[in-house]
């Protein structure tokens, strides 16, 4: 097909005017004067065949048809701004940056990306030394597309979010097409031009260094720990073996290698104690599932995954922002990139996750009202406010609101049609659900961080337990953090507060949050935190990534 288009292309461009047809065929004229001067000089640059087949292939219907081009309207506009012209392509050849361009895309996969996604049509470096025209533009076109590709994916992700679950409501920064190309076509250092797509957040960098770490490691990873009974002092099992090799517990002379004795114990409790554990030196399920974590899945896969899920975050977190990083069960707040506060918070259950998304906190409320969501009421308390409304309702320090005002719990026939026409909401004291104090950026999943009075379950290793919201640890430390270029609020201020009616707190500037999911975490040294996939999200993303 390709011979025919570019024939019938050949021959079009040969049907110019001849001399022959130019001449008057009607009564010759005497030219005046002014006519007799010697003609001014035009300055006529010729059109290259090689500008030529480059409009052809993006003009030509047949030809546009049957390119496979996946960004065909942006190269479109960016050669018709050149008149067609070859940004990668000089004398029959590719320009050193065309090269490198090519090189670089060749090694997308340290970027945690695909490489077969940017290969280039090189049709004009299958043909010899003297490639034709058609077969000049074919390539110069497909390393353009290539380009675009790789900005898009290098900066967006290659999967959309909603893909994973529909409560990922993250909003990935696409790469407007045509600025890309233009972006690493003009760079006089195009390959730094395509890396500045990729995430500019250290933990990306992080973990594309480890990416290259894993693939050129030899070093064979700890056997997980297996299952089994609780172990403790004395106890005889054949898994101790394993945990003295994890834990480096020193074996004395004359011991069994598989009794649990006081140097295990010892190694036992102070990994417990390093990573937010009771330090009771009994092996337990919540202890295992700590010291096995990472080792049980494909490590590589865990870091391509992640590594996709930066290229969903903003670009720009904010100079100083809340991250919650749900399967860590941890919330920071970052200042002009230092740490100025983390904190244990409980998260979602699995049947009722938090959401991931971004925004920005706007007000707190202290001593709030807690609006019981119709969901709540529904499958946990209407059964129990049937047999006794008023009971119910003024043992737990509820009220229930009908057309605006507080209504008796009796007047109401209960029922799930009643429940979508009145309100119930729980009065601000010591036992309301969101405690003293809750943060708000106003979202549409009506999730927001809130203080609990259910501090017990800040100290157990997994912290899924909420409905969805996230519950803080210690409000007031977070409050005092958040708040610390706020100039007319602080924490000693809020406790003053605290017991009193609700009152709004306004801050003067929004402050950005991110509900993000993150199963590897990289520390200061480089090394990686892993944390449990809690809501099962890494292997749909892994899934995705390889279809």
């Amino acid at each position: 097909m390709r011979i025919g288009i570019w024939a019938g292309i050949l021959a079009a461009l040969l049907l110019v005017p001849s001399a022959a047809s130019a001449l008057p065929t009607g009564p010759a004229e005497l030219p005046t004067a002014s006519e007799t001067r010697e003609p001014e000089a035009v300055d006529l640059v010729p059109r290259s065949s090689d500008q030529s087949a480059i409009e052809a292939l993006l003009t030509e219907p047949t030809a546009a048809a049957d390119s496979d081009l996946r960004y065909r309207d942006a190269i479109l506009a960016f050669y018709e701004d050149r008149d067609f012209r070859p940004v990668w392509i000089v004398d029959g050849a590719l320009t050193p940056a065309a090269e490198s361009v090519i090189a670089r895309l060749s090694k997308a996969d340290t970027d945690g990306l695909d490489p077969k996604a940017y290969e280039v049509d090189r049709a004009m470096l299958d043909t010899g030394p003297h490639p034709d025209a058609p077969d000049l533009a074919t390539t110069e076109l497909s390393l353009s597309d290539a380009v675009i590709a790789f900005a898009h994916d290098a900066q967006s992700g290659r999967i959309d979010p909603r893909r994973i679950s529909s409560i990922i409501t993250l909003t990935p920064p696409v790469p407007d097409p045509l600025v890309s190309l233009k972006r690493v076509a003009s760079s006089s250092n195009p390959v730094d031009a395509l890396d500045a797509f990729n995430p500019p957040h250290p933990q990306f960098r992080a973990l594309k260094a480890a990416l290259a770490a894993e693939r050129a490691s030899e070093i064979e990873r700890p056997e997980p720990v297996p299952s089994g009974r609780n172990l403790r002092l004395g106890d005889s099992d054949p898994r101790v073996g394993l945990l003295r090799q994890r834990l480096g517990a020193t074996l004395h002379r004359g011991s069994d290698v598989s009794v649990y004795d006081e140097g295990v114990v010892e190694a036992v409790k102070a990994f417990q104690s390093e990573h937010g554990l009771r330090p009771d030196g009994i092996v337990g399920p919540n202890t295992l599932a700590v010291m096995n974590r990472g080792l049980e899945r494909d490590r590589e896969a865990d870091i391509l995954v992640n590594m996709e899920r930066w290229r969903w975050m903003p670009r720009d977190l904010g100079a100083t922002y809340v991250f919650v990083n749900i399967p860590e069960f941890k919330v920071r707040i970052q200042r002009e990139g230092a740490l100025a506060y983390e904190g244990r918070v409980v998260v979602g259950k699995s049947s009722n996750p938090t959401p991931t998304f971004s925004d920005e906190i706007e007000h707190l409320v202290v001593n709030p009202y807690w609006n019981v969501p119709y969901s709540i009421a529904s499958k946990e308390m209407l059964s129990s406010i049937q047999k006794n409304p008023e009971g119910y309702f003024a043992s737990r320090g509820y009220e229930v609101v009908s057309n605006g005002r507080v209504v008796s719990p009796s007047s109401i026939s209960w029922s799930p049609a009643a429940l979508r026409h009145v309100r119930i909401r729980q009065k601000p004291g010591r036992g309301n659900a969101l405690g003293n104090i809750k943060f708000m950026f106003p979202n549409e999943h009506a999730v927001y961080l809130h203080d609990t009075p259910s501090r017990n379950l800040f100290s157990k290793p997994v912290r899924a337990f909420s409905h969805g919201c996230v519950r803080v640890d210690q409000p007031l430390d977070f409050a005092d953090a958040l708040l610390a270029e706020e100039p007319h609020w602080n924490a000693s201020q809020i406790k003053k507060l605290i017991g009193g009616g609700e009152r709004y707190i306004t801050l003067d500037r929004h402050i950005p949050v991110h509900l993000a999911y993150f199963t590897l975490w990289a520390e200061d040294d480089g090394t990686l935190d892993a944390f449990g996939d809690v809501y099962g999200y890494d292997r749909r993303v892994e899934k995705a990534l390889s279809n």
